[in-house]
């Protein structure tokens, strides 16, 4: 099965990194696609990272308290063939 990775989105114009806050889920968790996965935190607000597609938690390669910048991989989604087509990612 296809590893879709959880990206750092850009939080914000001047966001260049987020604070790693709360992990939301654990691995081995089935999520659905745009369930918040990850809290994170800046310096202006707390957002949620959200999943990319549905699928089981393969990994989360982050740690609280942890900043990561805009792009980083904070783990991956194990998605089905159709869904990894569906985003472009096969």
């Amino acid at each position: 099965m296809p590893r879709i990775p959880i990206i750092m989105p850009q939080l914000g114009e001047s966001i260049a990194e987020a604070t790693v806050v709360r992990l939301l889920v654990q691995v081995g968790d089935q999520v659905t696609a745009d369930q918040d996965l990850i809290e994170v935190e800046t310096n202006k607000a707390t957002m949620a990272v959200a999943s990319p597609c549905p699928g089981r938690v393969q990994a989360l390669a982050v740690n609280l308290e942890e900043s990561y910048p805009v792009g980083a991989v904070l783990g991956y989604v194990e998605a089905t063939a159709a869904d990894a087509a569906r985003l472009g990612l096969d």
